[in-house]
């Protein structure tokens, strides 16, 4: 015996309909939500470990181009630095033969990377970008690296396809 086509879509709407009905409100529940505030307890402050066997992977590319700084982005870099960098760092660590040993030839976007993504110490990335590479390129200036027309920026070949090229006077 064969059933028409029409009463079996009748019955397949029918159970659809009643299956979908049978699940009722009270299964589903509301998302659970979390707010946090300001009195909200967060737990004991968890201390800062560093890893001194941790190293950055830094290539040397003598073949790029030397990075250049703007001056006045390098003049509100020292401002950074000064007030921020110098609570924990010496000038002598980034300023000199240090600095030329660890960083000379390296690409600017490692050096960038790296204090963007690890200072200030107590809190790693709480400045702007800006003055990130504000500090970078007051880094090149205090290392006698060439002055430029343009400021460096972090989406620019100006920080990815150059190298920092810096000396000892």
């Amino acid at each position: 015996m064969r059933v028409p086509r029409s009463t079996a879509v009748v019955w397949t709407i029918i159970a659809i309909g009643c299956a979908s009905a049978s699940r009722g409100a009270s299964s589903s529940r509301a998302p659970l939500g979390a707010r946090l505030t300001a009195d909200a307890p967060t737990g004991a402050p968890v201390p800062l470990r560093i890893d001194p066997n941790a190293r950055v992977v830094r290539s040397l590319v003598p073949n790029l181009p030397a990075a250049t700084y703007w001056p006045a982005q390098a003049d509100r870099g020292e401002r950074v630095f000064t007030g921020t960098c110098l609570g924990c760092h010496a000038r002598s660590q980034f300023i000199g033969q240090t600095f030329v040993d660890a960083w000379n030839d390296r690409r600017v976007s490692d050096f960038y990377t790296l204090i963007r993504s690890t200072m200030p110490v107590n809190n790693p990335g709480s400045l702007k970008d800006d003055e990130y590479l504000a500090v970078v390129s007051y880094l090149l200036k205090a290392n006698h690296a060439a002055a430029g027309t343009d400021s460096l920026a972090a989406d620019s070949g100006s920080v990815r396809g150059r190298r920092i090229a810096v000396s000892v006077q």
